[in-house]
């Protein structure tokens, strides 16, 4: 959200600058047609153009500006979109290996509860130790 609002204040800014100088542009452009090119105005004249060409120069400037805010926008939003997503498929990844852990708990129960109290005292004095290849093997204590 803060993201966008940024996004909009900065084109709203570049834009608002692009369009001051588009309007004082076509107003010293209406002007130089108006007063047309006599021998005595032709220092204005020159004036004139030279900030014509200087307000050229800062419109392009302002173009590129704003070409180049709206291509990092674009940029952002994309990552922002790819992250939801990834965030969307690790949740559901959570949900289902909790599912598959409560699933295996209830059959470990149900197990349990279906063994004979002796064999379960059994059961419960083995061991499951890591080998060195990183294999589990079972070993029994010995009473």
């Amino acid at each position: 959200m803060e993201l966008m609002f940024d996004h909009q204040v900065m084109e709203m800014d570049i834009s608002k600058q692009l369009h001051a100088y588009e309007v004082e542009y076509h107003v010293l452009q209406d002007e130089m047609l108006d007063a047309g090119p006599l021998p005595d105005d032709s220092e204005r004249l020159d004036k004139l153009e030279k900030t014509n060409v200087q307000l050229k120069k800062q419109n392009m400037d302002l173009l590129e500006k704003l070409q180049a805010a709206r291509q990092k926008i674009q940029t952002l939003e994309t990552s922002v979109e790819n992250f939801l997503s990834r965030e969307s498929k690790m949740k559901h990844m959570i949900r289902s290996l909790e599912q598959e852990r409560g699933a295996y708990q209830r059959t470990i129960e149900r197990m349990r509860s279906s063994l004979p109290p002796d064999t379960l005292t059994d059961v419960e004095m083995t061991q499951i130790k890591t080998g060195p290849n990183g294999k589990a093997k079972t070993a029994a204590k010995k009473p």
